[in-house]
């Protein structure tokens, strides 16, 4: 099988170059890469003809943001693959240990017809981030699950998981064939990953993270901090309203209403938004950082 490693990308052209770097030493060779450079000007496209002419590079404009993105690369991808082959989601700021992939490819092997994801660690510091997550409809918030109490009966490297991120997620051909692609209308940068994750799933796609399957990630490298510098009623909306904030109530909404139950949904939103508010006072306050 082979396996297409997608990646958007705009600006930030050496953690393109290291990630590039990272995915060409890997030991399993089967393997192609597509780039969709939505607007970069570091001269990312060039650099990257340059120094790697194997890659496939798509060119855009800079409306396209994440999800708009990721979708160029994956229609090219529909047009050239095999039913049998897999495309693999990543992030520009992610570098990947060389057997990342021959990991993935034997849990692949083992849990067929499912969408596979990444442990994230930090690049910096080498420390696991996180395990994996379940989503709380109820208590509107990602819970925290563990591979010591949460792991698939009999199989200790693997958790079965509702939220899968673009950071390093493998999933088969078939199922956006099946269910369609990432949302880029009302989830244009945040949450598209996650969401994409409840289609798959809804389709019958169960989705699994495994710890064998490191993902490292620059993990401070987000928007969240120029849209949280400091503390005013202008910065509060921008905080709320812009879109590479992970707060953003117009994607917080659509994410909501695409997957949580009807019945739930109003309880749902209304406690998202006080758990948002609250998480941003509480970080000037306190130094905490929001939900």
């Amino acid at each position: 099988m082979a396996i297409w490693i997608c990646i958007p990308v705009f600006n930030r052209v050496q953690f393109t170059v290291n990630c590039l770097k990272s995915i060409c030493a890997q030991d399993y060779r089967d393997f192609h890469v597509v780039v969709c450079d939505h607007g970069s000007t570091d001269g990312t496209s060039l650099l990257i003809r340059s120094k790697f002419p194997d890659i496939i590079i798509l060119n855009a404009d800079s409306s396209l943001w994440w999800t708009g993105a990721i979708n160029r690369c994956v229609e090219f991808v529909l047009n050239q693959a095999d039913d049998s082959d897999f495309i693999l989601t990543l992030n520009n700021d992610t570098e990947l240990p060389v057997d990342y992939l021959v990991e993935m490819t034997a849990q692949a092997s083992k849990y067929p017809h499912a969408v596979l994801t990444s442990v994230i660690h930090d690049i910096v510091s080498g420390n696991r981030v996180r395990e994996g997550f379940r989503q709380s409809w109820w208590g509107a918030k990602d819970r925290s699950v563990r591979f010591s109490e949460h792991h698939v009966p009999g199989d200790d490297n693997a958790m079965e998981v509702d939220l899968v991120s673009g950071r390093g997620t493998l999933i088969p051909v078939q199922v956006f064939r099946q269910v369609g692609l990432y949302d880029e209308v009302h989830l244009p940068h945040y949450a598209a990953d996650y969401d994409f994750g409840h289609k798959a799933r809804r389709a019958g796609y169960p989705a699994y993270i495994f710890q064998s399957c490191k993902v490292f990630s620059y993990v401070d490298a987000t928007g969240m901090t120029a849209v949280r510098d400091q503390f005013s009623f202008k910065k509060l909306v921008n905080f709320l309203s812009n879109i590479k904030s992970p707060a953003n109530l117009r994607a917080r909404w659509w994410y909501g209403w695409n997957n949580c139950p009807r019945y739930i949904f109003p309880f749902y939103i209304v406690i998202d938004l006080a758990r948002v508010l609250v998480g941003y006072f509480r970080y000037f306050i306190r130094g905490q950082s929001v939900a």
